[in-house]
């Protein structure tokens, strides 16, 4: 039996139990806030009256959380989508999860945002961690947000460990390799007219690099592996 090093520990699964907590109170509110058109939470304080989520590591994080429920249609360039999530660590230091419902679905999707939750939540947990540790990847810019495209921004070096460290929590969760969450993402990216079909095998090479390198227990698909030739 394999042996994990306490580097891959740390990589692979230190910062589960901090998302977990968080996404629980997040998804508590939404459940809260059904029949409200518009409502923000600060957590952890809203539930448990504490000023922040203490991680054992010494991590230390709060969110503010904006939900906001409507019956007209939404979409995501061409598409209709039945929920918006947008997810930013602000200037000031809290995490900021803006959450948009199309209410006529009613709890059809709590899952799949309970998915994208878990996901975004590790991501900017990634980007908490690049404020405070040097040795961890950093943006090639002051903000990544100011890039000009969706491509540039999602292949900046802070972004590509954030964005994979945030899929691969969700490929944990629903129990899928890590690249079939990375592609359903490319899809939708491709779909939504954001970047070109290109640019998403052009990520995809990025994103599998870099956790091929740092997640060495993330698990591929067999054509995956035949096509990028490591062995896991």
């Amino acid at each position: 039996m394999m042996i994990k090093s306490k580097k891959q520990i740390l990589l692979e699964g230190r910062y589960d139990s901090l998302v977990r907590t968080i996404t629980k109170d997040v998804m508590n509110s939404i459940i809260d806030s059904e029949g409200e058109f518009s409502l923000d939470y600060s957590l952890p304080y809203d539930y448990s009256g504490q000023d922040k989520y203490i991680h054992e590591s010494g991590l230390s994080v709060e969110v503010e959380l904006l939900i906001k429920r409507t019956t007209d249609t939404l979409s995501i360039g061409n598409n209709e989508v039945p929920y918006f999530v947008y997810s930013y660590v602000s200037i000031d230091g809290p995490i900021v999860i803006e959450l948009t419902i199309d209410d006529t679905y009613g709890r059809d999707f709590y899952e799949e945002i309970f998915y994208k939750i878990n996901e975004d939540i590790r991501h900017e947990i990634e980007h908490e961690l690049q404020i405070i540790f040097n040795d961890r990847e950093q943006s090639l810019i002051p903000n990544s947000s100011d890039y000009e495209t969706t491509f540039k921004h999602h292949m900046d070096p802070s972004e590509v460990a954030a964005l994979v460290h945030g899929f691969y929590r969700r490929a944990k969760l629903e129990k899928k390799t890590l690249d079939s969450i990375m592609l359903d993402d490319i899809k939708k990216e491709i779909s939504n007219g954001e970047i070109t079909p290109s640019e998403g095998d052009k990520l995809l090479q990025t994103w599998i690099s870099y956790s091929v390198k740092h997640l060495p227990y993330a698990q591929f698909t067999n054509s995956t592996k035949r096509r990028f030739s490591f062995k896991k």
